[in-house]
């Protein structure tokens, strides 16, 4: 239902602030100053004390989405009346105020200022005394209730004080006696009250899953109208993600997408959005030739509440015209879209072309260059990300974005932050227009404001100073913090940074290889470092071709080209000569006349965890690599490495190795393997 949730309270993260910076930040800082460094601080029997640690007492319980009975913790029903909000909710809210703004849709929505007249309850000022309530009929019962939710306008009132819990008691016990018109009503005007703490106090609680539970039973005999109104009505409710009734109604329309009009269609897949979930037994291209035959029947706000209900339930198109028809209806309408619209089109499409269209997808960034003046931060962000996927890389588009990122970084959340230097890193771009972007970068992520976001969303943090030292840019303080034990400790409670090992262990190698030599902060004791290496080491090629990937495929017939340049398999083996990076290479040894030599034994012993240094004199045996780039190793279209290809030449070339880089076996060549 909920992903669970690690993070503390706001009031807990405020530990986190330490003589106006961040604790993670000072205490790596301090590390790094530190005179009389211990690197065996981080032995196994280290302890981590509790001032380090986050505490797990705040957790989203997870619960069957068949039951009625939902416990979720830290979470706020937000109605009308809306006080406070966890995380912002902006993308859905445009979604909606796009339906709204739209005669086609407004019997099917409701705006704030509609819920449950203002008028109504001065019929029913007085209400009886508790033990009457049994005697009530469920008209009644409702009248009351929807009389006391339109008084909160007014005179904002607990739905959790103990006077209105009996009058609570009678309306769930009568609801499957209300009409549909009346029911409507009292969920409307359940949204009038100010937010509870949470969903789960009791009176909210009994209500909403009562409610939930009346509509969920009546839903087969309502028409497409009546079904999306109450929709609309659980999303004012902010109960959308979480009801049973949502769930219900996006699995018995799924059946019917095929005969859905344009603005069903379009409305179907905004509350498909808000539960993420489409389900299993939805023909997607039925729901994708659906969309084609509509998309000129609908606007470019339309098309991005579509986007957005695709991107959110992780479904991606694979109708090829109809995403050729996208990308042309996104160009023509690039200069009235919306920022959040496009927002939604740009990331659908990341996802949804495929390599054979990269052109198209360069097109699109060759027509958006004209519009990024014009364009918010988050919108910019998705058009720099835009071409990740299939490696197509537009450097002025990626430029003019790096330089506004930089003019106004202070002010960029430190997610977009992390985002945005994984794209220059990707494409191993250093901005011609802002060349400091990275020292920026660096400082950002020092400031005391940015503790409350280092705290809550860390692996951002890491990754930042991961990509940063990939570009060869290595700020010590951040990476002594990135790799202090609390950091560690924060990144390890986590099931969504389950693949942060890989990451840590990168940045360890990295400072092992090519790190600064006055490096004094923290550093992964040995044993751990041992355990993330062997966990994420990649496999050498065995077996049968037949199972081989497309990688391990050419990396073998290199090997045999090689082998027979060289005069034997002796003079050469496959072994991961950096063990943080997951193919291996092929390396050989020549004399000073460019002569093959056989390798030493000794470093064929070398465990498949070491660090494969050169052995012997240099002016004795040369040592060479020849790294297997596949398709995936280079810029779309051009001979450029990407970003980690380029840091893996980099740091084998440190090592002291002469590195040769090849795509095909044809490419081979004596002259760029210096043999003679």
């Amino acid at each position: 239902m909920c992903a669970q949730r690690l993070w503390p309270t706001v009031q807990a993260l405020g530990r986190g602030l330490v003589s106006s910076r961040s604790e993670i930040i000072q205490q790596g800082v301090k590390a790094y100053n530190a005179q009389n460094f211990n690197p065996n601080h981080l032995s196994q029997g280290h302890s981590i004390s509790s001032h380090d640690r986050f505490p797990l007492s705040q957790r989203i319980i997870h619960t069957s989405r068949g039951s009625f009975n939902k416990v979720v913790a830290r979470s706020f029903h937000s109605g009308t009346v809306l006080l406070v909000k966890e995380f912002n909710d902006t993308e859905n809210e445009h979604a909606h105020a796009v339906l709204r703004s739209l005669p086609a849709y407004h019997a099917t929505t409701v705006a704030k200022e509609e819920i449950s007249g203002s008028t109504f309850y001065h019929q029913y000022t007085f209400p009886p005394l508790d033990a009457e309530w049994a005697r009530c009929s469920a008209d009644e019962v409702a009248n009351r209730f929807i009389a006391t939710s339109q008084e909160c306008r007014y005179r904002p009132m607990d739905l959790e004080d103990r006077k209105h819990s009996e009058l609570c008691s009678a309306l769930v016990r009568n609801l499957r006696q209300l009409s549909d018109n009346q029911l409507l009503k009292v969920l409307s005007a359940l949204s009038l009250w100010p937010p509870t703490n949470a969903t789960t106090t009791p009176n909210f609680v009994a209500l909403w899953n009562a409610l939930d539970q009346a509509c969920t039973e009546r839903i087969n005999r309502w028409d497409m109208t009546r079904m999306f109104l109450v929709a609309d009505h659980w999303y004012a409710l902010r109960l959308s993600r979480i009801s049973m009734y949502n769930i219900q109604m996006t699995k018995l329309l799924g059946r019917k997408v095929s005969t859905m009009g344009p603005t069903q269609l379009v409305q179907y897949l905004f509350y498909a959005n808000l539960s993420r979930k489409l389900e299993p037994f939805i023909i997607k291209k039925d729901i994708e030739k659906r969309i084609s035959e509509v998309l000129s029947q609908i606007s470019i706000e339309e098309l991005g509440v579509i986007a957005m209900g695709f991107f959110k339930t992780q479904t991606f198109l694979k109708n090829e015209r109809l995403v050729q028809g996208i990308v042309k209806k996104t160009q023509e309408n690039l200069e009235c879209v919306s920022d959040a619209s496009l927002c939604a089109i740009l990331k659908l499409l990341r996802k949804s072309i495929p390599v054979t269209q990269w052109k198209l997808l360069h097109s699109l960034l060759d027509s958006l260059v004209p519009q990024l003046d014009r364009l918010n931060h988050m919108c910019l962000l998705q058009v720099a990300l835009l071409g990740n996927d299939l490696l197509v890389y537009h450097p002025q588009a990626i430029d003019i974005i790096a330089s506004k990122f930089a003019s106004d970084i202070s002010s960029i959340r430190l997610k977009d932050i992390e985002r945005i230097t994984f794209a220059l890193m990707l494409y191993n771009c250093v901005p011609p227009s802002r060349p400091d972007i990275f020292s920026l970068i660096a400082e950002e992520l020092r400031k005391p404001e940015r503790t409350m976001e280092i705290n809550h969303y860390p692996k951002c943090f890491v990754s930042c100073v991961v990509y940063l030292t990939t570009l060869g840019f290595f700020p010590q303080d951040l990476i002594s913090a990135a790799l202090q034990p609390s950091m560690l400790n924060l990144l390890s409670m986590s099931r969504h940074y389950s693949d942060m090992g890989r990451e840590v262990s990168e940045l360890e190698w990295a400072m092992l290889i090519e790190g600064p030599p006055n490096y004094q902060g923290y550093r992964l004791n040995p044993d751990l470092r041992q355990q993330l290496t062997r966990e994420y080491l990649g496999n050498l090629p065995v077996g049968p071709i037949k199972g081989m990937t497309h990688q391990e495929k050419l990396l073998i017939e290199v090997k045999e080209k090689l082998a027979a340049m060289l005069g034997g398999h002796e003079f050469l083996t496959i072994t991961h000569v950096l063990p943080h990076v997951q193919t291996p290479d092929l390396v050989f040894c020549t004399d000073a006349e460019g002569q093959p030599v056989v390798l030493p034994q000794e470093y064929r012993d070398l465990a498949a965890t070491d660090l494969k240094r050169p052995m012997g004199w240099p002016r004795e045996m040369r040592w060479n690599t020849v790294v297997v780039a596949g398709r995936n190793s280079f810029i779309r279209n051009t001979e450029e490495l990407r970003g980690n290809v380029h840091m893996r030449k980099r740091q084998l070339s440190n090592l002291g190795y002469y590195v040769s880089v090849v795509s095909s076996p044809h490419l081979l060549k004596k002259t760029n393997l210096y043999l003679s």
